[in-house]
């Protein structure tokens, strides 16, 4: 007995030691679905970057919040989908910038309604007030047929398709990996093997440091900036800036499709203009330098994020972007507003009089009926009520009538007239409905 603790202490230890011997720890990895904060705000990972700096950041998604501007420690980011800003607004933004602040925006394309061929000074105005005054365009760099264009597009959004989905994207692969993909060994070897492609990173112009810093921007088109003269290509140069606000380019960054961006010297202080802020979303802020440009351009100060500071009201956001549907929705609304007009005949006039009694309906009711010849359905419940009456009394019908005749000090055949006999006239009716009543109340 007292060798038995010993022995199970032994038998505990060669199990454990069995058991980590003969097993091995597995890892498994599932995918979580992303948090709707983080899903619906392409920044997140940026704001959490920033305050991992020592950064504080908000997100700004109406004017109401925008102005009055805050001081200008604080560095906006503006996105292309800014909505509509209003002269004093552009200049409250630039008079801020040259006050000290900075401020980082993504420039605005044209619309695909706009040919940049025959674009005017006005549509580039009108397009993007906020940069146009500082001498900053922005160009479309592609030049492809609507065939491959249309081909690109479609397998852009087939792409989005398989990247948004977990179960899509583990499909792929699962069939790609069964071995017989010989029909679409392209495809796999594509989604599986090819990383898409991509521009080439930019290369920063102007920073001081030693190091070479490489962005990449994923955006077909370039910006320009008046001060350069392209002489080769006097149809993109605009007009001279505003001489209001006075810029020079201090800072720029370029690849083989142009420069991707532009940072000016505003008075005392900065607007940094960029073809698209992508390369800060969730998806790509890790990738190159990314990180570092936005640590670089905000200087430690607070960062607010800016998107939709002024839409347009209802009516004219709609009217901008459906003007024909509007138009002929309008055009209905007029030819069913005529048709609904024209009427044939006088008007009738109504006459407001005082709520009938029931009698007066009833009695409207029977005359119609007998004005039709229906009399026979104004009869029917009376004469349907009498025969009942006279099998109470007897079940031979004779006997019962007449009883009831003598009652009634009439005789049997006049009884028999107003229970069986047509009505010739107005009188004869009223009888024979007189006969019937009286059966019917017979005790």
């Amino acid at each position: 007995m007292r060798k038995l603790p010993w022995i199970l202490a032994i038998l505990a230890i060669a199990l454990g030691i069995g058991y980590y011997s003969l097993t091995e720890p597995v890892s498994y990895m599932r995918s979580v679905p992303v948090d709707s904060h983080i899903r619906n705000n392409p920044f997140a990972a940026a704001q959490q970057f920033l305050e991992r700096q020592g950064q504080t950041s908000r997100r700004i998604l109406s004017g109401a919040s925008l102005f009055p501007l805050p001081d200008t420690n604080v560095t906006l980011v503006i996105d292309k989908q800014r909505g509509e800003l209003s002269k004093d607004q552009v200049a409250q933004l630039l008079d801020w910038v040259h006050a000290g602040g900075e401020m980082i925006v993504a420039a605005r394309p044209l619309p695909d309604s706009v040919d940049e061929k025959t674009v005017t000074d006005e549509q580039l105005a009108d397009n993007d007030p906020l940069l146009y005054p500082l001498g900053i365009t922005i160009w479309s760099t592609q030049e492809t047929d609507q065939d491959s264009e249309g081909d690109d597009k479609k397998e852009e959004e087939l792409d989005k398709l398989i990247n948004n989905y977990d179960f899509i994207t583990q499909g792929v692969v699962a069939f790609c990996l069964s071995g017989d993909v010989t029909d679409a060994i392209g495809f796999c070897e594509k989604k599986l093997c090819e990383a898409p492609p991509q521009p080439e990173p930019l290369v920063l112009h102007g920073d001081k440091e030693s190091r070479e810093r490489r962005i990449q921007l994923y955006s077909d088109h370039e910006l320009w900036h008046d001060s350069w003269n392209d002489t080769d290509d006097e149809a993109q140069t605009p007009t001279d800036n505003d001489p209001r606000w006075p810029v020079s380019v201090i800072a720029y960054a370029d690849n083989e499709q142009g420069s991707q961006l532009i940072q000016l010297q505003l008075g005392d202080g900065l607007v940094t203009v960029l073809t698209d802020l992508s390369l800060w979303d969730n998806q790509h802020l890790l990738y190159f330098d990314h990180a570092w440009l936005l640590n670089w351009l905000t200087g430690g100060n607070q960062v607010w994020f800016v998107r939709s500071v002024m839409m347009p009201p209802l009516p004219q956001w709609l009217w901008l972007q459906a003007p024909a549907l509007i138009s002929a929705l309008m055009v209905l609304l007029a030819l069913w507003l005529w048709r609904r007009s024209r009427r044939t005949g006088p008007r009738i006039q109504w006459r407001h009089q005082q709520q009938r009694d029931y009698l007066e309906h009833l009695h409207a009711s029977g005359y119609f009926l007998w004005r039709n010849s229906q009399y026979r359905s104004l009869l029917a419940p009376l004469r349907e009520q009498a025969e009942q009456h006279l099998k109470r009394l007897d079940t031979r019908r004779e006997r019962a009538l007449a009883q009831v005749a003598r009652r009634l000090d009439t005789s049997t055949e006049q009884l028999e007239q107003a229970l069986t006999a047509q009505p010739d006239n107005r009188e004869h009716f009223t009888r024979q409905v007189e006969w019937l009543q009286k059966i019917r109340s017979d005790a």
